[in-house]
């Protein structure tokens, strides 16, 4: 199939002592605390919180960017390190203390974008390799105490791919309140076998800015692979849509950063001949397509409109080999609206050996405010269906249903308002559709994801 149209003593006396007893083991409150998370097909580094300088010593002021460095070699004499905040920001610089010397494998990232405070904590090695004091980098002329928050951007990622290890990582240089730095890496998803997911496909309303169709999928493996990405919007008249998008553009950016590989607006304008070879050529000139050789790695798609025209787009990747490195998840972030400007992500279920696949479907929304999405959905609802239009399951909130079993997966949602349905399918075409309860609207977030 080459194509998909479908694209949740007394009781006081009992009281008094309890709470004495935690009042006494009460923890020093920690100062700041950076969190690493996925969300869609970016990593997300979001810190808050207030620092107390007393106990370091001041080193001097410079200029900081967006970084992360799991760990670097002691031959660079600097080892593990991450900054939270906004591109070239002024910064006073503060040593002492102690704490880990790595929080994973990777040699150093720089974030795409970031915002906020800079707030970041180094460490750094004595020409003999030993460490001899650590770096707490803060806001120039900041105040100790003052409360701070930032964010950073790995677009195009993910948290295996950084090279991070999940964990919580402290730096202390006191006892008291507000005296460290705590990093949280919380565990992965799950590592998904060869899937068996062959063909994707998104259909959402286009606008323009921050509201065009961004999709993203991830191709496993150590081998590069052959894939046709097509940006649709005139043919869906066809199948009685109004108000499409009457002349779409692609551009495919990746692996795991936000290099752009290769654009298109007209797919007869470059690759018409390979294309049309493979089967694979829209059926209105208008219509965009990229044909191209992809790494293993993450990879994002962009459909707009071409000179900021809007409407009903649809985003598909195809998959032109057959073998064990078919992408393994799928994820687009669009606008949500009401009737046919809903989000629908669309995948084809192929034999792989086994009679049915697990497949985990989430629709998500306020948790996108942490990569500074504006007019997030609120409360996205999900139903899924088969090829002949038929519901199979339907979510408002994860925790109502299935909370247990998506809860091990590792993949449950952020936010208890976000939706999430776990599904055992056979192999076949399925439809995912988001929608906002009671008919809300917003920026929403598909993804489907293969279960071992």
């Amino acid at each position: 199939m080459k194509s998909l149209e479908f694209l949740k003593a007394t009781l006081a006396t009992t009281l008094a002592i309890i709470l004495a007893g935690l009042l006494s083991v009460r923890p020093a409150q920690a100062g700041y605390t950076v969190t690493l998370e996925q969300v869609g097909p970016d990593v997300v580094a979001t810190g808050s919180g207030a620092i107390n300088l007393h106990g370091l010593t001041f080193s001097q002021s410079g200029s900081k960017n967006p970084v992360m460095l799991p760990h670097t070699p002691v031959a660079f004499f600097e080892g593990a390190a991450i900054y939270t905040g906004p591109t070239s920001s002024s910064v006073d610089v503060y040593g002492g203390g102690s704490g880990p010397m790595s929080f994973g494998s990777g040699s150093g990232w720089s974030a795409s974008s970031g915002s906020g405070d800079m707030v970041g904590i180094s460490e750094r090695y004595s020409a003999e390799g030993d460490i001899y004091f650590r770096l707490l980098s803060v806001p120039a002329g900041y105040v100790s105490g003052t409360a701070l928050s930032d964010t950073a951007i790995y677009s195009g990622t993910t948290l295996a791919a950084l090279g991070v290890t999940p964990g919580t990582y402290v730096w202390t240089w006191g006892t008291t309140e507000n005296q460290n730095f705590t990093l949280q890496i919380p565990p992965f998803p799950l590592v998904f076998p060869p899937a068996t997911i062959t063909n994707i496909s998104t259909r959402a309303q286009v606008l323009t800015g921050d509201n065009i169709l961004d999709g993203g999928f991830i191709i496993p493996g150590t081998e590069s692979r052959d894939f046709v990405i097509r940006g649709i919007g005139p043919s869906l008249s066809s199948v009685g849509l109004s108000g499409v998008l009457a002349d779409p553009t692609l551009e495919l950016h990746g692996p795991n950063s936000s290099v752009l590989l290769a654009t298109n607006d007209n797919w007869q304008d470059t690759q018409a001949y390979d294309i049309q070879s493979f089967g694979f050529a829209p059926t209105n000139n208008l219509e965009s397509a990229i044909l191209l050789n992809l790494q293993p790695g993450a990879y994002t798609v962009i459909l707009a409109g071409k000179d900021g025209g809007t409407g009903i787009g649809l985003v598909e990747v195809y998959d032109l080999e057959s073998s064990d490195s078919m992408p393994t998840n799928m994820s687009t972030r669009g606008l949500v609206g009401t009737g046919d400007d809903v989000l629908i992500g669309g995948f084809i279920l192929a034999p792989d050996g086994y009679a049915s696949s697990t497949i985990l479907a989430r629709a998500m929304g306020p948790s996108l405010a942490a990569a500074q999405v504006a007019g997030t959905l609120e409360d996205p609802e999900i139903e899924l269906y088969d090829i002949n239009g038929a519901s199979i399951a339907f979510n408002d909130n994860w925790k109502d249903s299935q909370e247990t079993q998506i809860a091990v997966t590792g993949l449950a949602p952020s936010d208890d308002r976000e939706s999430a349905i776990l599904s055992t399918l056979a192999p076949g075409a399925y439809t995912a559709i988001v929608r906002g309860a009671l008919d809300t609207t917003g920026v929403g977030l598909v993804e489907i994801y293969r279960l071992p």
